[in-house]
């Protein structure tokens, strides 16, 4: 039986074509006269419109008839299943690897009724999809069922020649579905991998050893070992967040190109695979951000703004959850980059209006990071109060171990704010919690113990000559590791020094970012 906050999250998902091609059309599959499975449905999709639990008591109070409330657990689980089967209906030709499952069902059934020429003629229909497509598992069941039906209408000699050509058809098949496995096994490794940092960045010494021994697999030597169009895609992909770990800002940069082209010259496939050409130009976008390439940034993010427009069909929640994610964040990261003030208002402005559609959809991981360069936009823009406001909010989705470096930037923000601020009280509390926080850590890095040691330190001055000595020192310790091939990572996704310049020489931070914009110009 499934529970009820299984149905109200699945009614929750759907969209609303979804919802009214099962109000309209596939209701008409159940046999029920007096409408209560209708009714079911719809108390509970109200309920997803307004509330964010499911109310059983509030779908006991409706009209139904009969003993359908008596058997209410029994009559769920059936909406659940049947809604499942109207979203598999109505997705069926949505996405490739959906269409040709559809047709090979087709096709056994007319195999079964003994319509073989019929089955064929759809089958091949099939290969043609599946072999456009990439559709590799698809393919080799396709060949499964030409052959079983050569079976029955071959000859002995037709068979025999026939099945051998279908087996090493198959086989190859099989050597590049390993090919591909291969792919995907060194891509989870690299993500799970980078995914352990939180800010995607490694900064230990052995572990950016172990990251690049991945890399000398021979697969990732050329693109010619990768055999499918997947395989290509990946290949371009870890070779992007190789180079994005390791600074090589540029490199990224080509290979982000590569991947985006190779979807781009490959439009037939991406249907098929919405979310991977999303992703493609995701880190396009990074790179471009990362290079200056401030023009190139707009147009990408035109591009990913017009997926909806350009397959209206394919696009999922899930889709437009990420592009919202994606492009929320990565022009948070540009207008921070180029200290564009009046832009950043604007996206913070756009991210806020959309909050409330998006926010609870975002997976919490992202979620901290979307947070966390909300907090860098007001922190620069010295509004201190929106910076505890947003690090709160990271703060307040209790404790979880994803993206632990971003939680633990935020907590130097939250302490640097209430300094900022002069909440004594409250800064030695985050104290407390943000050493907690860092002792609780598995690694702690040299770029955290100094702001740290600082940090309980100011509690001991007394003068602003001790205080600005202290800053001066702090500055200089900084200075000193800011080139370690272990810590730079810290310092580009936040960066203390400029806010200590600001101090010591008593200007608004923003203005120091700004003459360090214009000197790298």
């Amino acid at each position: 039986m499934k529970s009820s906050d299984e149905i109200f999250q699945l009614i929750k998902s759907m969209s609303d074509k979804e919802k009214r091609f099962f109000r309209k059309k596939y209701i008409l599959f159940i046999s029920d006269d007096d409408n209560n499975y209708l009714k079911l449905f719809d108390e509970i999709s109200k309920q997803t419109d307004t509330n964010e639990d499911y109310d059983e008591k509030k779908v006991k109070e409706g009209s139904y008839s009969g003993k359908f409330i008596k058997n209410l657990s029994f009559h769920k689980n059936y909406l659940y299943n049947t809604l499942l089967n109207s979203l598999a209906f109505f997705n069926k030709d949505s996405k490739d690897n959906f269409t040709v499952r559809n047709m090979i069902t087709q096709a056994e059934i007319l195999s079964d009724k003994l319509l073989y020429d019929q089955s064929l003629k759809i089958l091949q229909r099939a290969m043609k999809i599946a072999s456009e497509k990439d559709l590799l598992n698809a393919k080799f069941e396709i060949i499964n069922a030409e052959r079983l039906i050569g079976k029955y209408t071959n000859t002995a000699e037709e068979y025999t020649v026939n099945s051998e050509k279908f087996f090493a058809e198959q086989n190859d098949i099989i050597e590049l579905q390993k090919n591909l496995l291969d792919y995907y096994i060194l891509n989870e490794k690299v993500g799970i991998f980078l995914r352990n940092f939180g800010s995607g960045r490694a900064r230990d010494k052995e572990d950016l050893k172990e990251f690049d021994k991945t890399f000398e697999n021979p697969l990732l030597k050329d693109i010619k070992n990768a055999r499918t169009f997947f395989s290509k895609y990946i290949f371009y992909n870890l070779h992007v967040q190789y180079h994005l770990t390791k600074h090589n800002f540029e490199e990224a940069y080509e290979f982000s190109k590569s991947a985006a082209a190779l979807w781009e010259n490959n439009l037939n496939k991406i249907t098929g695979k919405l979310d991977n050409y999303i992703y493609s130009l995701n880190n396009l976008l990074n790179c471009q951000s990362r290079t200056l390439r401030y023009k190139d940034c707009e147009l990408t993010v035109a591009r990913l703004k017009d997926i909806e427009r350009r397959f209206p069909e394919n696009i999922t929640e899930s889709n437009k959850v990420f592009i919202f994610y994606s492009v929320s964040v990565l022009m948070l990261s540009k207008y921070i980059s180029n200290t564009n003030t009046a832009k950043l208002i604007s996206v913070e402005d756009d991210i806020k209006s959309n909050l409330n559609k998006y926010e609870l959809k975002i997976t919490v991981y992202q979620r901290i990071i979307l947070y966390y360069f909300l907090s860098c936009s007001n922190f620069i823009q010295s509004n201190f109060e929106k910076c505890l406001y947003w690090n709160n909010k990271i703060f307040n989705l209790g404790k979880t171990d994803l993206s632990e470096d971003y939680q633990c930037y935020a907590r130097i923000i939250q302490l640097i704010s209430y300094f900022e601020l002069g909440y004594t009280d409250s800064m030695e509390y985050a104290l407390k919690s943000a050493y907690h926080f860092f002792t609780k850590r598995q690694r702690v890095y040299k770029y955290e113990s100094i702001i740290q040691k600082y940090l309980r330190r100011s509690f001991r001055i007394k003068t602003d000559k001790e205080l600005e000595d202290m800053f001066r020192e702090m500055k200089n310790e900084l200075n000193a590791i800011i080139n370690d091939a272990y810590e730079k990572n810290a310092f580009d996704a936040f960066n203390l020094i400029p806010w200590l310049d600001s101090r010591i020489r008593k200007i608004p931070v923003l203005h120091v970012l700004k003459e360090k914009v214009q000197v790298e110009n």
